[in-house]
């Protein structure tokens, strides 16, 4: 059984033709593995001409909106949409998001030159015009260089994907779900292997590694859960001390999503041969870094960005969750589940719970 229904788009920005300072080849081989793992019919199951590959040279700004502008062609309402980003995030001098290309061009001060990289603002733009029903943001954004450290001079690191570009994101259509490799104010560590640790963590979950085969389906909820753990007791093992004691001991990944959204499928689990019901009742675990944020407050992140057209209440409750052979089998649910607050910095935490919200 396909996941008929899933279009993924894998970006892997490796080198840079303008800055080769920001060079991070590792996040080429991040993305071969996330496409080979969707592609495959053993795991995801997503149809192979339905995964686009874009690493290197291919990673231009020109390349990636228009694949981009090419998913918002095909994907339909009933569709499940999987965007992953492995590369840098870094600010112009006006303070713009951007996440870089391949032919991205930066001021000595290291600061992107409009133009040359996806704007925050065009990230929002082109997501909005995705109508799927499910759609997956994963961004590894901040790199913290290489395996030993630098004990001298300024090692490039990048930033992570802002919070209010995050929740700028979810009002952009329904069932929109953002994972971050880290906080805001950590950093993503490369580690020992031949990927990253979050894009490792990643694939072993799309896998089913660790997780349990809701329906015959992965749970956006389980996975993200998997990533959370996956990813720390790497980094508590894996990176050196004297690494941690630069760029700091903790890397958390964070999942944003709107109050009272519920899980819904994100592959096949395993390569399942039969949907089942699949069930909308788990939830995530308290000590997961876990951003709940209201309707109102995304649609104000939106506005902030630069839109004062999209009414969220409109886009994202009770949307249907399709399986594999495009059969409903129940709706993203909503209830009172929240944060109980945004944790930015070392260390920091944040934990869901049923009260409160952002």
């Amino acid at each position: 059984m396909p996941f008929s229904h899933g279009h993924a788009l894998v970006i892997g920005v490796g080198s840079y033709q303008h800055e080769p300072r920001l060079n991070v080849p590792i996040t080429v081989a991040d993305a071969q593995a996330v496409a080979s793992v969707l592609r495959d019919p053993r795991f995801c199951g997503y149809p192979e001409p339905q995964v686009t590959l874009l690493t290197d040279t291919e990673a231009t700004r020109k390349s990636i909106l228009a694949a981009l502008d090419n998913l918002a062609q095909r994907a339909q309402s009933t569709d499940t949409v999987f965007i992953f980003f492995s590369g840098h995030g870094e600010y112009s001098a006006d303070r713009v998001y951007q996440l870089t290309t391949h032919d991205t061009r930066m001021t000595e001060n290291r600061e992107v030159i409009h133009g040359t990289a996806i704007s925050q603002t065009e990230l929002i733009e082109r997501l909005r015009a995705i109508q799927a029903g499910r759609l997956f943001l994963l961004i590894n954004a901040c790199h913290a260089g290489e395996l030993s450290p630098v004990l001298s001079g300024s090692p490039f690191t990048g930033q992570p994907l802002p919070q209010n570009v995050a929740s700028a994101a979810l009002a952009t259509g329904s069932g929109r779900f953002i994972i971050t490799a880290c906080r805001e104010g950590q950093v993503a560590y490369i580690g020992p292997g031949p990927l990253t640790i979050f894009a490792q963590a990643l694939t072993d979950g799309l896998r089913g590694q660790g997780l349990s085969g809701r329906a015959g389906y992965i749970s956006i909820f389980d996975l993200y859960t998997h990533l959370y753990f996956a990813v720390r007791e790497a980094v508590e093992q894996h990176v050196p001390t004297a690494m941690k004691q630069i760029f700091g001991a903790t890397q958390e990944p964070e999942l944003t999503a709107l109050k009272g959204v519920g899980p819904c499928p994100v592959a096949l689990y395993r390569g399942a041969t039969s949907p089942g019901d699949f069930p909308t009742d788990h939830t995530l675990p308290d000590r997961a870094a876990v951003r709940w944020v209201k309707p109102d407050r995304s649609q104000w992140a939106l506005q902030q960005i630069g839109d004062r057209n999209v009414n969220v209440s409109d886009s994202v409750t009770n949307s249907p969750i399709i399986t594999g052979d495009n059969n409903i089998v129940g709706n993203i649910t909503t209830g009172n589940v929240s944060g109980t607050g945004i944790a930015i910095g070392h260390q920091a935490q944040a934990r869901a719970s049923q009260s409160g919200s952002e």
